[in-house]
């Protein structure tokens, strides 16, 4: 009996917060400035190079580190961020992997589209921070 009344102040306790403190994803994402969608340029090379790991359901080591299926949920921040990461990767040759490039040769992105990547990257840089 002195369970569910403890359980039972903890259950009210905890209503009374929530009515107080209302939690929602609504309200969660109205202070948050949306980023912007992937330009079409870049998603064909993203799709080619990029997409079979980086999208769901792709790979569950890639998609920590960017995840293109969720680009747009991203912050403006975070997506200048991840830009610039990718254009690093890919300009050092980091991305794709060695064992990807070895496996699939028509997917390793060229000059140019590296160059549009780089030149995507360098648009979204967030002036003044």
């Amino acid at each position: 009996m002195k369970k569910i009344i403890n359980v039972s102040v903890g259950l009210v306790l905890f209503l009374s917060i929530l009515s107080v403190y209302p939690v929602s994803a609504q309200s969660a994402k109205q202070g948050k400035e949306a980023g912007k969608p992937i330009p079409a340029d870049v998603t064909k090379i993203v799709e080619k190079s990029c997409g079979s790991c980086h999208s769901e359901p792709g790979n569950f080591m890639a998609l920590p580190h960017v995840n293109f299926t969720k680009w747009d949920t991203y912050s403006p921040e975070k997506q200048a961020a991840k830009a610039k990461a990718i254009c690093d990767e890919i300009t050092s040759a980091q991305m794709p992997p060695k064992k990807f490039r070895k496996n699939h040769p028509d997917s390793i992105p060229t000059q140019v589209e590296i160059k549009t990547i780089c030149d995507w990257a360098q648009s979204l840089q967030v002036v003044g921070k």
